[in-house]
């Protein structure tokens, strides 16, 4: 008897995937959505967890913060800006908002 078990959250490590043609896909159509709306969270946060997932977590980070700009009290985003900085070696900080505003490219 199969089971057919769905997650409804984003796992905690970075999983071994190799891109597929469907991935690849939905990267695109989500960089479309955010071409067309930048303060769309739910493409961003979509885009910053597949790419979390694909083991790149510079970009993912570029994301997550990007969805703190349009709402800083998101648990979700804070929560991949935190894995991502771990991931890829950043220290966290408590100057979080110093922080935050480095990786987005701002003095």
């Amino acid at each position: 008897m199969a089971v057919n078990v769905k997650l409804s959250v984003a796992p905690a490590a970075p999983l071994p995937y190799a891109p597929s043609e469907e991935w690849i896909a939905r990267i695109s159509q989500l960089q479309d959505a955010l071409a067309v709306c930048p303060a769309d969270i739910s493409a961003r946060s979509d885009l910053a967890t597949l790419l979390e997932q694909l083991g790149q977590p510079e970009e993912a980070l570029w994301h997550w913060n990007g969805v703190l700009v349009c709402d800083p009290n998101s648990l979700k985003a804070r929560e991949g800006v935190a894995r991502c900085r771990q991931r890829s070696g950043r220290p966290l900080s408590p100057f979080c908002e110093r922080d935050h505003a480095h990786d987005l490219g701002v003095p």
